[in-house]
């Protein structure tokens, strides 16, 4: 989940905070983050049907979430939209196919898909590109990729769409690759620097004109194991650079990240790396890129892995998702209002 909100998780007003100092940073970061302590959670319409690693994006105040695994761990073709604002969901064209594995990114009127695992677990993997016309409720087929991936990253910085990471052909050898596509005109990707630490089930956000990798798995069909890495591609200097490591491996967040306020919010996931392991948890993770720290600022009402999280307005909605490792999914809705931000922000 994707947003290019201008950034004041600590400049909160331009020209209003000139003390740079690091007490200062610390004392702003810290105020963001008091906006998600103590949520009061309320149930709101549930999806209409239980589901888990749904590419969810936001448009126009409303949650698009495509397909995703069904309880049955089939890939729904559902496109199913949810408003907020009249607690009502409504049903819009088909995808063309079952997919799971992938991440939306809006450019504008269209969205894109990239890659995924096809059809009931565990699926091929694929090298289809999609493009969803979001007035004309239409969809057509977009330039594939180089080689099909499934758990890569997918992002819009200036005009190129970006796909990194993901799983081979195999469903299991992690990848480094790192390919772009011109969204004016392009006809085919074009490879880019790659990714430092190669992975799956890496999460992608944009934030001031910077694309983030974090967290994801080494493996997928053999073992997971989840890496705590993060890195922060700058086209400007065309290349990848380190950022502070998750708290623990984690994964299973990419259809809850959400970029708000100049900040990086992380919804939920999972976490086999530690010894005891914690698996999955209800933890509202926070970066902060400015003084490059993760900060827990808050719970979901319930442990959840890889459910559909975005911020509307003051209400942060978080839907569906895995109780377990994935299963039993739930078909929840939870809506909370975030506390208001301190005067003059």
């Amino acid at each position: 989940m994707r947003s290019n909100i201008t950034p004041f998780c600590l400049l909160l007003v331009a020209g209003i905070l000139t003390d740079s100092s690091p007490s200062a940073r610390a004392d702003d970061a810290a105020t963001v983050g008091k906006q998600f302590a103590d949520l009061e959670w309320k149930s709101a319409a549930a999806t209409p049907f239980p589901r888990v690693e749904s590419p969810t994006a936001l448009i126009d105040g409303k949650l698009f979430l495509f397909g995703g695994f069904t309880d049955d761990l089939g890939a729904s073709t559902e496109l199913d939209v949810f408003d907020p604002a009249s607690d009502s969901w409504k049903r819009r064209k088909e995808m063309p196919t079952g997919v799971t594995h992938l991440n939306p990114a809006v450019d504008g009127n269209h969205l894109w898909l990239a890659g995924g695992f096809k059809g009931r677990h565990p699926g091929p993997v694929t090298d289809e590109v999609w493009t969803y016309d979001i007035g004309a409720d239409s969809w057509s087929a977009g330039p594939r990729l180089p080689e099909p991936r499934a758990g890569g990253g997918l992002a819009i910085v200036g005009r190129k769409l970006h796909y990194f990471g993901g799983f081979k052909s195999d469903r299991d050898t992690d990848s480094a690759d790192h390919w772009s596509l011109a969204l004016d005109g392009g006809m085919a990707w074009e490879r880019e620097v790659d990714l430092p630490h190669p992975r799956g089930h890496v999460a992608a956000a944009v934030l001031d004109g910077k694309m983030y990798a974090l967290g994801g798995t080494h493996g997928h069909d053999k073992t997971q194991i989840d890496q705590p890495f993060c890195d922060v591609f700058d086209p400007a200097q065309g290349g990848w650079r380190p950022i502070a490591n998750l708290p623990d491996g984690q994964s299973h967040f990419e259809s809850s990240t959400i970029v708000y306020r100049g900040c990086i919010l992380l919804v939920g996931g999972r976490s086999n790396s530690p010894e005891p392991p914690r698996g999955v948890f209800d933890d509202l993770l926070l970066y902060d890129p400015q003084g490059d720290a993760w900060h827990l600022v808050g719970k979901l009402p319930e442990k959840v892995l890889a459910p559909s999280a975005e911020i509307v307005g003051d209400r942060i909605v978080v839907i569906g998702g895995g109780l377990k490792n994935p299963l039993p999914l739930t078909a929840a809705t939870w809506i909370a209002t975030l506390k208001p931000a301190a005067d003059g922000q």
